[in-house]
């Protein structure tokens, strides 16, 4: 607990005040689900981002860029994580600007054998709603949520459904505002593999990740069925949890 609670006030210190493993929070793609880590699990990892992966302001300049994240679940029911997003002023131009936010999610319902997980939460704290042009230190990953997530066991398959509703605070993202879900699918011959389907209220995601050696995290996903996105972390129980 003790190391815990370093790893906590290293964050706070850190943060310069998004849900979904690119983020550093549990999730599917770019949907958030009530599903969260073993408490005391850290987690640090890179992802690179297709342009058309990203909120709408930075996607019409047109240009992938990538992000890097700290993340940890102190408690079963709360998660943390600080992500930097590498920004550009224009397609031609060099990274010269970082999106730094935070992220928070909270489960305040367990999921039971009749019911689901429920768990709120949020992207981007900090930063004031903007919805000026790029350029401006604006919110563009800021977003709330309110996600269900409902688990099937059968012959050690698992199917899950994850369902969200998303209200993205700038107007810029609108097309990601409202209802969003998905499936996921652990087969009971991979042990770590995971398969999932998403529907963001825009468009619909296909991906599939797996935990290597217990501690490398891999995502790979094709956004709107066409554009590569994926990234790796690494993870590591602090208080020595499986």
């Amino acid at each position: 607990m003790k190391r815990i609670c370093i790893c906590l006030l290293f964050f706070w210190s850190a943060l310069a005040l998004s849900a979904q493993e690119y983020s550093g929070i549990t999730g599917m793609i770019h949907v958030p689900t009530a599903e969260m880590a073993t408490e005391g699990e850290a987690r640090i990892g890179v992802f690179f981002l297709n342009s058309h992966f990203l909120p709408t302001q930075l996607a019409k300049v047109g240009y992938n860029t990538s992000n890097h994240f700290l993340a940890i679940t102190p408690f079963p029911w709360v998660e943390l994580s600080y992500v930097c997003t590498l920004m550009k002023g224009s397609k031609e131009g060099d990274y010269n600007m970082k999106d730094r936010n935070f992220n928070l999610k909270l489960r305040p319902l367990k999921e039971g054998k009749w019911w689901p997980a429920i768990a709120i939460g949020m992207q981007d704290i900090g930063h004031a709603p903007s919805n000026d042009s790029l350029g401006v230190d604006g919110a563009y990953f800021q977003n709330l949520y309110l996600s269900a997530s409902k688990h099937i066991r059968w012959k050690n398959h698992e199917v899950g459904f994850h369902l969200a509703y998303r209200y993205f605070t700038s107007d810029f993202n609108t097309k990601w505002r409202g209802l969003a879900g998905g499936i996921t699918y652990r087969p009971a011959f991979a042990k770590g593999l995971r398969v999932m389907a998403e529907y963001t209220g825009n468009e619909i995601n296909l991906g599939v990740d797996y935990l290597l050696f217990r501690y490398f995290f891999l995502q790979a996903c094709l956004h709107d069925g066409k554009y590569f996105t994926g990234g790796i972390s690494f993870k590591i129980n602090l208080l020595g949890k499986k």
